[in-house]
């Protein structure tokens, strides 16, 4: 049953993540305002997304859940204190040019993190299959 759940989970995260590539490929091509446009339309998603999560958490009665939920307040917290921290040091600065640069090293870390949250989501996956797998293993006595 882990398995089912978790490819599932796993499929939804892989399509993101060919919808995540197919927007930096548009963004090469495609003109300022259609950027803009898809900018405004992935932020909304992100909200959508983002919202529909923390009602999850909410309902859910498991009390691993609500520790869950914690952390992912306090990361969403620690986000929004970098964010500022980060816009504050580029508003120090003022060097437009450095601005561009900075965005590209934001976004490449941003990616970076992504990937590692993606590997360590995928280690969760496997040892909870492995221990689903460990838990049905019929037991074996010493002879």
């Amino acid at each position: 049953m882990a398995y089912e759940i978790l490819a599932v989970k796993l499929c939804e995260l892989e399509e993101q993540l060919s919808r995540l590539s197919g927007r930096i490929q548009l963004a090469e091509t495609a003109r300022k305002d259609q950027i803009q446009q898809e900018m405004e339309a992935l932020a909304r998603e992100c909200a959508e997304t983002e919202l529909a999560l923390q009602k999850k958490l909410q309902r859910s009665r498991a009390e691993m859940v609500a520790t869950l939920s914690d952390g992912y307040e306090r990361i969403g917290e620690i986000l929004q204190e970098t964010k500022a921290a980060l816009q504050a040091q580029a508003t120090k600065r003022g060097a437009p040019d450095d601005a561009v640069e900075e965005k590209i090293l934001l976004a490449e870390y941003g990616l970076d993190f992504a990937v590692q949250a993606a590997n360590r989501a995928l280690l969760l996956a496997m040892e909870a299959i492995y221990a689903q797998l460990t838990q049905q293993e019929p037991e074996r006595r010493p002879s």
